[in-house]
Parts: structure tokens; C-alpha cells; sequence
């Protein structure tokens, strides 16, 4: 038998994208995302739970950490120090601050946070919008 969980954070951010994109995304806009992130595995512990989800709160934590109002912009962006120069928190991205680049960031993380655990990351999707949310599967060996 197979069981999996999912669990759901929030969190208020901006970005912007503008590396190879020229759409009206690439005005400084702010979202409320939703994050969801699907565990699973094939054993239940002692509790006949595959994982509290009190263990989830620390992969929230990061995320407040890192993202939570936040500015999320693309290491290229010409206002990155404009930002940093008012004090604004901003998060500097490898690739544009898509939905699917903030699936892989914390795809990473929660991968890390349960890499020593009888359960694995099936997935972390997030929603940018009500309608718009995007997903991301760890590949397999």
C-alpha cells in the first residue's frame, strides 16, 4: 500500500519577470501564492500516521524565511539594488521568479528537510493565482 499526505502554506510575495519575457508580468507585481506540498510512502510510524504534520511546519518556516514578502527578482535585474537600498527583502533568482522556478527552490528544501525519513516528496505545486497554479515531480533514479 501506498499512503501520501498533502499540506498547504501561504505566503505574500512580488516579482517580476523579464528575462526573455516581454508580457505585462514583467511590471513589479505582488501574489498571494499557495503551496502544497504532497508527501508519501509505504509505512505508517508507531502512530499510524505516515508523517505528523506538525513535522511539515519546519518546510513552512523556510518558506516564511526565504520568501514571505519578499521581492523576487532574476539575479539580472537592474532593480535589485534600488530595492536593497530602501531596505526591501529581496530573493535573487538563477532564472526568472517563476511559479515552476519557486516549485524547484522549494522542492530542494522540502527534499532536504525529509531526505532521512521512510517518506519522499511527491510533488510541490504552487498556485499564483485562483486559477493558475503551477507543478513540479522529483525525477526518478
Amino acid at each position: 500500500m501506498k499512503y501520501a499526505i498533502t499540506k498547504e502554506f501561504t505566503f505574500e510575495a512580488a516579482h517580476r519577470l523579464i528575462r526573455n519575457y516581454s508580457g505585462k508580468c514583467s511590471n513589479n507585481h505582488g501574489h498571494s501564492y499557495r503551496v502544497k506540498l504532497f508527501l508519501e510512502g509505504e509505512n505508517l510510524d508507531e502512530s499510524d500516521m505516515l508523517v505528523d504534520f506538525n513535522e511539515t511546519k519546519k518546510l513552512k518556516e523556510w518558506i516564511d524565511g526565504n520568501f514571505d514578502h519578499v521581492t523576487m527578482l532574476w539575479e539580472e535585474d537592474p532593480m535589485i539594488d534600488s530595492l536593497k537600498s530602501f531596505g526591501n527583502k529581496v530573493l535573487v533568482t538563477k532564472k526568472n521568479p517563476t511559479a515552476e522556478h519557486i516549485c524547484e527552490l522549494i522542492l530542494a528544501k522540502a527534499q532536504e528537510l525529509f531526505e532521512n525519513s521512510n517518506i519522499k516528496v511527491q510533488c510541490i505545486e504552487i498556485g499564483e493565482t485562483c486559477t493558475s497554479a503551477a507543478r513540479i515531480y522529483p525525477l526518478k533514479n
